[in-house]
This record gives C-alpha cells, sequence and structure tokens, in this order.
C-alpha cells in the first residue's frame, strides 16, 4: 500500500509530526496555513502538549497558544480514552509481543480522529499503522521516502 500524500483539503487532525514537518518543508508549510485559513485543520490537547514542550521558551508557547486557539478543538473526552485501551488490547491480542507499543499521544491522536470522523494528518509511521488498524484516513503532510 503507497502512502496517502495529503492534497490540502478536508478536515484533519493534524498529528505534532506534521506540525514539525511543516517548519523544515516549505510545500507542507504553504499546505497547512492554506488548511488552518480554510478552518480545516483540527488540535487536540496530547498535540497541544508536544507543541509547547517543543516551543523555545514563553514566546514559542504564546505563539502555539494563538495558532491553536484559533482552530477546531478535538475532543478527547472519556470515550477516546476508552477507545486507547481498547486499540492497545486489540493490537496485543492481534500482534507479536509488544505490538500494543505505540506512543501515548499517537494512540489518543488516532482514536480522537476516529470519534471525530476526520482524518489524521501526520509525518510519522505510527499514525499511518494505526490509520489502518482503526480505520482512520492517516495522510502524510509530506513525501515519507
Amino acid at each position: 500500500m503507497s502512502a496517502k500524500i495529503w492534497d490540502g483539503t478536508g478536515p484533519v487532525l493534524a498529528d505534532t509530526s506534521a506540525w514539525m514537518q511543516s517548519r523544515r518543508n516549505a510545500k507542507a508549510r504553504d499546505l497547512l496555513l492554506g488548511a488552518i485559513e480554510r478552518g480545516d485543520v483540527r488540535w487536540c490537547w496530547p498535540v497541544r502538549y508536544e507543541l509547547m514542550v517543543d516551543a523555545r521558551g514563553s514566546d514559542g508557547i504564546a505563539a502555539v497558544e494563538r495558532t491553536l486557539d484559533g482552530l477546531r478543538e478535538v475532543p478527547v473526552d472519556r470515550a477516546v480514552q476508552r477507545a486507547v485501551l481498547a486499540t492497545m488490547r486489540e493490537l496485543a491480542a492481534d500482534g507479536s509481543h509488544g505490538a500494543h507499543r505505540f506512543p501515548l499521544a499517537d494512540l489518543t491522536v488516532a482514536a480522537a480522529a476516529q470519534h471525530a470522523g476526520i482524518g489524521v494528518l501526520h509525518f510519522d509511521q505510527h499514525l499511518e499503522r494505526l490509520g489502518q488498524h482503526l480505520d482512520v484516513e492517516s495522510c502524510w503532510i509530506t513525501d515519507p521516502s
């Protein structure tokens, strides 16, 4: 199965990896900014936490907050948290030893997107695999090769 590269349209939950790639890649940045202007980009709490941890001081944190406060939030409620646990159980039952060991932020982002009925925008192989497992549209912000 070939990687699906995002065309910049449609509502997506942007994972931290997509935000980071948009800092490094001009095409990714332009696509993301255009989608933000159209209101197509969403965020959830694990992504916000990771972006704030990566920020360079108080000015960087303020910039992250200004950006995300202008976007729609995808809730991480009890149903999403239970979906994360269910996904871990399914992966453990279906796979080899350690098959359920994904970063918790990635599990939460994928489950939140699934519950919201939108795709995940990423630059992370974990989210590609979780998207397949959860039947969530998973798009790379740029070509991973």
